[in-house]
């Protein structure tokens, strides 16, 4: 190999290298939302099964559903997310792979096989950050009181309820209370 070449391959390799450092970053960050959304639905379902005493203003069952609604589609983005952020780790440690095997073996053909993992990785680490994206519009919150909200889960103070997807959910939740009949007494 020329000194040309050897320099390109290290290039190469030097940007493989980086992408798998971005790729274990980012899935660190999405693992560990993934982990604090699966604790909130857990949270979410032992309230369900063992709900607190009526207080003053006790929030309506449709509220509830549409929330846990909510709660399992961020869940599901956020699984694929992750799921994205794996294979683009592994995507790009392929890559790396590939062109240190190049680095050793004289096989040119090597070359686009590893830029094709590379692309491939880059693309997939995209979508898995789209998809977080799409997961941070769900939440309805900014992103700093989403970032608030997700180190308090699992604390015993978390006084926060979940918020429904919009307000139109919580319009429709209030005309469920006024339909409902109300009791008499006497």
């Amino acid at each position: 190999m020329s000194v040309e070449q050897t320099t390109q391959l290290i290039q190469l390799i030097l940007n493989s290298v980086l992408m798998s450092v971005a790729c274990a970053v980012v899935l660190s960050g999405l693992t560990a939302r993934y982990t604090a959304l699966s604790q909130q639905l857990q949270v979410h379902h032992q309230t369900q099964r063992h709900p607190a005493p009526p207080g003053p203003t006790p929030l309506p069952v449709a509220y509830h559903r549409t929330a846990l609604r909510h709660l399992r589609l961020r869940y599901t983005l956020n699984r694929y997310g992750v799921l994205a952020g794996y294979y683009a780790l592994f995507l790009a440690v392929c890559s790396c792979f590939i062109l240190t095997l190049r680095g050793l073996l004289n096989w040119n053909s090597l070359i686009p096989i590893a830029l094709g993992c590379f692309v491939l990785g880059m693309a997939t680490l995209l979508i898995a950050l789209g998809l977080t994206l799409v997961d941070w519009h769900f939440s309805d919150r900014s992103l700093l009181e989403e970032t608030q909200h997700f180190l308090d889960v699992g604390t015993e103070a978390d006084p926060r309820p979940l918020r429904p997807l919009s307000n139109r959910a919580a319009r429709r939740s209030k005309r469920d209370r006024r339909s409902r009949p109300k009791m008499r007494v006497g």
